[in-house]
């Protein structure tokens, strides 16, 4: 149980997280809950699904290996974590199922939820988070408030998500980085797995939080060695960046690297990615990150236009992205189209031939083949509110640049999922 005594989290954050935890499942109440911002997912297009995974992934950290006893406190703390929380098992269940009355269950929750609190801790910079907090208000004060976020939104809205090379991503980041590393005479060993998915973020930011984490985990380790290896998971590639003690004795992070940390958090968040950061891994070890992002996967989208000239627009603009063009040009192509693709998303115009694209738009919604399948108006018309009130998710108004169609794309897929988690 000594884990739950290390870099103890305050009452406030477990607290936090018991709330996050109980409401796992309820969109509308977990994007509110402190830990969001604690976690740098509060500013992600579906803050809600970013935190759940962050807590379930917590969760699944804390499971034991082989060699771990059954009856060990380690995996009775996991197993009342995972039933009472994830798999949302009765109290009086778990309690039966671990030999415990309902009154021990309660004293063992609370401490799991400590352990779990402290993994978060360490593992996702929450002690970081703090430390810069009177920095962030003096930012607030001096540059005026709101400005960072601007910035932030911006970078979203003007780098959409593309489909991306991790080994050419961390290459270029290594590129960059170079002279630094040559002149602290710290080597770069890396392993990248041969056979991994691009990537879906947003390129230019996301070569630079690596900027920021291997400018860091240099500094720390002078004439020492930094290890970077990728690994797959589900959806999502892991980046982990290690830096080893060399001759030298390590140096702790300078104020400047604490902030390309946060930055580097805060970039991620914009790809829907997240980074994890431990500082105090050993002597010998005395940096690790692990830079979690989305996988590029071909989502389908039905774009239902007569007009030839905008089918071949929109499929350049979906060309490098995750999104895969399919096209129709008259209404019961359209509908034939959705229900044997199932497409991840439609984009329907409004002025089309023989059914306009009001009515096709009530059928969609109402077949049970299409009903879950979300729908972004697209037509010269200003009819937002129409459109909103009939049921589509998202409104745009042509001429369409291609960051714009990017961005509704990437808004509707992300409230989709905190609908269908």
């Amino acid at each position: 149980m000594a884990e739950a005594k290390d870099s103890p989290a305050s009452e406030a954050v477990v607290g936090d997280l018991r709330r996050a935890l109980l409401d796992l499942y309820d969109p509308a109440k977990l994007a509110k809950n402190p830990l969001r911002e604690l976690l740098s997912v509060g500013r992600q297009p579906d803050p809600a699904s970013a935190l759940r995974r962050i807590l379930v992934l917590g969760i699944e950290a804390l499971q034991p290996d082989g060699s771990v006893p059954p009856q060990a406190d380690a995996w009775r703390i996991y197993r009342v974590l995972k039933y009472r929380y994830v798999e949302l098992i009765p109290q009086r269940e778990i309690a039966a199922s671990l030999a415990l009355s309902v009154r021990q269950l309660r004293r063992h929750e609370a401490t799991a939820l400590q352990v779990l609190a402290n993994h978060l801790w360490r593992y996702h910079g929450l002690q970081l988070k703090a430390n810069m907090a009177a920095h962030r208000e003096e930012q607030a004060t001096t540059a005026g408030a709101g400005v960072h976020g601007d910035e932030l939104q911006w970078l979203r809205t003007s780098f959409p998500s593309e489909a991306t090379s991790i080994a050419e991503l961390i290459e270029a980041a290594l590129k960059t980085v170079a002279p630094m590393l040559e002149a602290a005479r710290v080597r770069v060993e890396s392993e990248l797995l041969k056979t991994l998915p691009r990537l879906a973020v947003h390129t230019i930011t996301m070569r630079q939080a690596l900027v920021g984490i291997l400018n860091a985990a240099g500094r720390c380790v002078p004439r020492g060695r930094i290890e970077v290896a990728t690994a797959a998971e589900s959806n999502y590639i892991n980046i982990r960046i290690v830096a080893v003690k060399g001759r030298a004795s390590p140096l702790p992070l300078s104020r400047e690297d604490s902030e390309s940390l946060e930055m580097a958090r805060e970039l991620a968040a914009l790809s829907g990615g997240s980074l994890a950061l431990s500082l105090e891994t050993g002597p010998e070890v005395p940096f690790q990150a692990t830079l979690v992002l989305p996988v590029a996967q071909q989502l389908g989208v039905l774009v239902a236009d007569d007009n030839v000239d905008t089918r071949r627009l929109f499929q350049r603009y979906l060309e490098g992205s995750r999104y895969a063009f399919v096209g129709a040009h008259e209404p019961q192509q359209a509908l034939a189209l959705a229900m044997e693709l199932a497409p991840k998303v439609i984009v329907l115009d409004v002025m089309l031939p023989g059914m306009d694209g009001w009515e096709l738009l009530g059928r969609l919604r109402e077949h049970p083949a299409t009903c879950h399948i979300p729908i972004i108006v697209c037509t010269i018309l200003c009819q937002e509110r129409l459109a909103l009130t009939l049921g589509a998710a998202a409104f745009l108004r042509k001429p369409v640049s291609r960051g714009a169609l990017l961005e509704a794309l990437d808004d509707v897929v992300c409230n989709s999922v905190m609908r269908n988690p």
